[in-house]
């Protein structure tokens, strides 16, 4: 955040000012567990929390300003607000707007991190630092993350990736009206969230929100696989451009696709073809899914002026992140892989199928999805058609709704310590038998399936 003073803090808040106005803030604060310096704290407020209630502890981490909807006994200013997480907001536009880096942003239901990682990464190798990008921090992407993200902009950003997230119709487009990007795109478009948005006819008029908040001249970047019609009414008037991957000749179409895919055991090799030309890349990234998320990130960074050079140096460079297909080599014949952050019927889909192409024993270990309201039963069943198809090795589930996928009652549990000790006995088989084995855990976050992987890893002295 650039430095800014109490009394120019209250006048971009159209905020009453109590105290000096002459306090110099450099940073913001919404936790009072956190020591900061010279920082400004945002009284939030919440169903089941107040933080007026915490202003003192937040001066004692060394916030010299408050943001409250309520005058308080403090000994330092106040700027008083009708509400402070809207101000909040308020002020990262303004320093969004201030700063103005070249800015992306996506959206979609799934596979939107791993689309952020790949734009930072390609942005980055154009600049001279890494530290030019400006690029979301883990998942904040709801309507307090992304003003958390962007009150880290300063002077010294020459780009900013934003991911926005939503549970719920509205939601993206008050992030995106925050951040104003250069260009942005849904990734896709899964049932996800049903119980927040109703349908999936719903989930995509919240992801297609994002193009409302495209700065004016700005490029609005599709998926050719997973395009609504009705996103051209929050488009306007700015430019369209296109991407898909779906592994057909209908791909050429759009303006950024794939052909000569290979899909390796350790990622895949492939040509991308660009309005800037074509560039052969080995991406470290597991599945065909990934394809189409390195030609989301294609199209967002060369949009604000990557090079096809910076494109190739980008995608090729991986940050291996827990939970997201990340490998842990048990020895030479065992494989684990950690895809345990989340889980919705498309993702579930994309984990079977990089699961599948494995020369080995392959077990998917699942757990429920959640969050999928009146069509949850539907969407199980979805997912245990799709594994039937794939004929894997074995499928062992866990939860309320997933046995179906695993079609056993054998193999579905409900205590995890008694799914890690089936298992068990069969990895330790296959591996006094020497045959290769991969195994494959999976869930939505509330079923926290990545303590399955972490017990599995216990068991033979690994660290997780």
């Amino acid at each position: 955040m650039i430095k800014l003073t109490t009394q120019q803090i209250a006048d971009i808040l159209n905020a009453k000012l109590i105290g000096s106005g002459d306090i110099m803030v450099e940073t913001t604060s919404t936790d009072t567990r956190q020591a900061v310096e010279n920082g400004l704290f945002f009284a939030l407020k919440g169903e089941h929390f107040d933080a007026h209630h915490y202003l003192k502890s937040a001066v004692k981490q060394g916030c010299v300003a408050v943001v409250v909807e309520r005058e308080s006994d403090i000994d330092v200013p106040q700027i008083v607000v009708a509400d402070t997480r809207l101000a909040f907001g308020e002020l990262a536009k303004w320093l969004k707007a201030k700063l103005n880096p070249k800015t992306v942003a996506m959206t979609g239901s799934s596979g939107k991190t791993t689309v952020k990682e790949m734009t930072a990464k390609i942005l980055q190798k154009m600049t001279a630092c890494e530290e030019d990008v400006l690029y979301t921090f883990g998942n904040l992407n709801n309507d307090l993350g992304v003003p958390m993200t962007l009150m880290r902009l300063t002077e010294q950003h020459k780009y900013a990736v934003i991911e926005l997230g939503a549970n719920h119709i509205g939601e993206i487009a008050y992030t995106t009206e925050i951040v104003k990007p250069d260009a942005c795109l849904v990734n896709n478009v899964a049932a996800a969230h049903l119980a927040g948005f109703g349908s999936l006819d719903g989930v995509a008029k919240a992801k297609g929100e994002i193009y409302r908040g495209l700065k004016d001249g700005g490029k609005a970047i599709v998926n050719l696989a997973f395009y609504y019609p009705q996103w051209q009414k929050e488009i306007g008037s700015n430019e369209i451009q296109s991407f898909s991957y779906v592994g057909s000749d209908s791909d050429s179409y759009a303006d950024y696709w794939a052909d000569e895919v290979e899909l390796l055991l350790n990622g895949s090799r492939f040509t991308i073809h660009t309005p800037q030309g074509d560039i052969k890349v080995e991406l470290p990234y597991l599945g065909r899914h990934n394809v189409s998320n390195a030609l989301a990130a294609t199209s967002l960074a060369m949009s604000v002026g990557a090079t096809l050079a910076a494109v190739k140096a980008g995608l090729e460079q991986r940050l291996m992140v827990k939970g997201r297909l990340y490998p842990l080599q048990i020895n030479e014949n065992c494989l684990f892989i950690d895809d345990t952050y989340n889980a919705n019927v498309d993702s579930m889909k994309s984990a079977i199928s990089v699961l599948q192409h494995y020369p080995a024993y392959r077990i998917f270990v699942v757990g429920d999805m959640a969050e999928l309201g009146e069509e949850s039963t539907q969407c199980h069943q979805d997912v245990a058609d799709f594994a039937q198809q794939a004929e894997l090795d074995l499928i062992v589930s866990f939860g309320k709704e997933s046995a179906v996928i695993s079609q056993n009652p054998q193999h579905h549990f409900i205590d995890k310590q008694q799914m890690v000790g089936f298992l068990m006995t069969i990895i330790l088989q296959k591996i006094k038998q020497k045959q290769p084995l991969v195994l494959l855990a999976k869930g939505s976050r509330s079923q926290k399936m990545e303590t399955v992987i972490s017990e599995l890893c216990h068991q033979f002295h690994i660290n997780f």
